[in-house]
């Protein structure tokens, strides 16, 4: 379907699964399936940000819109494999977004990482009623005015706001952690299962810097 086409920008840059894109000095990404391990590059991440498929029906929507002609049996199976992901980043900050659907589950997943675990309460593509969670990890107590924030507007802030070495995102989607990242001349490094996906990030950044390919 053409909405899944994301402008057809893909079609511009060599994007090969399992194998590092290097956006300028930057930024690392890679088309990858987090469910077949973690790429080594991306323990150079000291925070993390990650919006995932938010349960089975949205996990089978990803594998279909980038093209895989399998699927995951188990939502648990992927969660699994995300929150194994961050164990062995184990960044001193860890963000996660979630629907409600999941959000118990993955406050069990980040407290067996993280002795300091807590949850916003944000909203979705700027709506009052679109509601969802960011569950936070921490090895420090840490708190922030994240609540009633559009996930995007708290993207933003972390980017803009928190210290840090690197930036990372294990579903990068079309990349708001790594853009924002960039435009603030932070380190970000990603995997996305969809190149198409992914492409719209190298072409937004490419747009920012007035690059034209």
């Amino acid at each position: 379907m053409a909405n899944w086409e994301y402008g057809g920008v893909y079609k511009k840059y060599n994007l090969v699964e399992d194998e590092i894109f290097n956006i300028d000095e930057l930024g690392k990404v890679m088309v990858h399936d987090l469910t077949k391990g973690l790429p080594e590059f991306m323990k150079e991440a000291d925070i993390l940000f990650v919006d995932p498929p938010w349960n089975k029906g949205n996990l089978s929507t990803f594998y279909t819109k980038a093209d895989k002609d399998y699927r995951l049996d188990s939502f648990e199976f992927f969660y699994t494999h995300l929150f194994n992901s961050i164990k062995e980043i184990h960044p001193k900050l860890c963000f996660v977004e979630i629907g409600k659907e999941n959000l118990h589950n993955f406050i069990i997943e980040m407290k067996k990482i993280y002795k300091y675990v807590t949850f916003y309460n944000t909203i979705y593509y700027h709506k009052k009623n679109s509601l969802c969670y960011v569950v936070q990890g921490s090895d420090k107590r840490i708190k922030y005015d994240f609540d009633y924030m559009d996930e995007e507007d708290a993207i933003e802030w972390i980017c803009s706001n928190i210290e840090y070495k690197c930036i990372g995102d294990l579903c990068m989607g079309r990349g708001l952690v790594g853009y924002n990242s960039y435009i603030n001349n932070k380190k970000f490094v990603g995997t996305e299962l969809n190149h198409k996906r992914l492409a719209v990030l190298v072409d937004k950044i490419n747009n920012f810097k007035g690059v034209t390919i």
